[in-house]
């Protein structure tokens, strides 16, 4: 099973709108040396859905390639077709991924249980690989809640875990209904009242660009060094409450920021053409950020 910090690895691009393969290939090795547990590839902060076929397959080779096994890779595969979910998902196997995510088949959020289980099963069918299913009605269209979630495994045995991002049902549920070998994780920053009843671990986007405290919060919770993770958790807290606010008010252009502030000159993301932080709000959030003490030096 997989447990621990896995970071959603976001997808730099140059100024064309094209991967930016350099930057992608320091991204990653950031976040080895921050020694975090695993790597989550184009799901939304990864930009994934908005990326050709073609596009993601490249994507996926760098950041595997650049990872060499050091680490575990989950590469989403999820589109609105079982025909490009299956390409991309054997494209990644081919390429060594440890295991493929899959969002429910988006757009047509009227399809019913056995379409979705039909086209997770597409997957299994395709790939000897294990399956996270991507909870993400937000995006999707379509929820997995913890007794559909359950149907599913039964149906579908290679469905190895689950990353619960807006998820319309209680974490602990999918983890108390869930049969051991499934790992759960939030999209959440909060581990500290989760982790010591069975939760796998986060993949959250806002506090990506701070890995190495999300790393220091995750060993501190599994040691039960519990007085030293609430006071980490604190931080962690902090970080999500702060970045989150500012993707709420100014889109994704936020995340460019914070990793800018971190020494990575992303050139563009999103994908898509966005308007970036003014200057003042900006400068507000790094000096919100540092005076909390949450920007390492370089």
């Amino acid at each position: 099973m997989i447990q621990g910090v896995l970071v959603p690895l976001i997808t730099p691009f140059d100024e064309k709108g094209l991967v930016d393969e350099a930057m992608m290939r320091k991204l990653v090795e950031f976040y080895l040396r921050a020694s975090v547990q695993g790597l989550f590839v184009l799901g939304s902060s990864g930009q994934g859905p908005v990326m050709s076929v073609p596009e993601r397959k490249r994507a996926a080779e760098i950041a595997l390639d650049q990872a060499r096994a050091r680490l575990p890779v989950v590469i989403h595969v999820g589109t609105a077709d079982a025909e490009s979910t299956t390409e991309l998902a054997r494209h990644a196997a081919d390429k060594g991924a440890t295991a493929v995510a899959v969002v429910p088949p988006y757009y047509y959020s009227d399809h019913t249980e056995y379409e979705i289980i039909s086209h997770y099963r597409s997957v299994a069918q395709a790939v000897p690989l294990p399956i996270f299913i991507y909870e993400n009605p937000k995006y999707s269209g379509i929820s997995i809640p913890p007794e559909f979630a359950v149907r599913m495994k039964q149906e579908v045995p290679a469905i190895r875990g689950i990353k619960v991002a807006y998820g319309a049902g209680a974490l602990l549920e999918y983890v108390r209904l869930f049969p051991p070998d499934v790992s759960v994780f939030t999209g959440n920053a909060d581990l500290f009242g989760l982790v010591p009843f069975g939760l796998a671990g986060m993949i959250n986007p806002p506090t990506s660009f701070l890995p190495e405290l999300c790393v220091e919060l995750w060993h501190s919770l599994n040691e039960r060094k519990y007085e030293k993770a609430v006071e980490v958790q604190r931080r962690v807290n902090t970080a999500a409450r702060l970045v989150g606010a500012a993707l709420r008010r100014y889109g994704r252009s936020a995340l460019t920021e914070v990793f800018r502030m971190r020494g990575f000159a992303i050139k563009r993301f999103p994908k898509w053409d966005t308007k970036p932080m003014p200057d003042e709000a900006r400068a507000a959030l790094f000096k919100e950020l540092k005076n909390s003490g949450l920007l390492p030096e370089a």
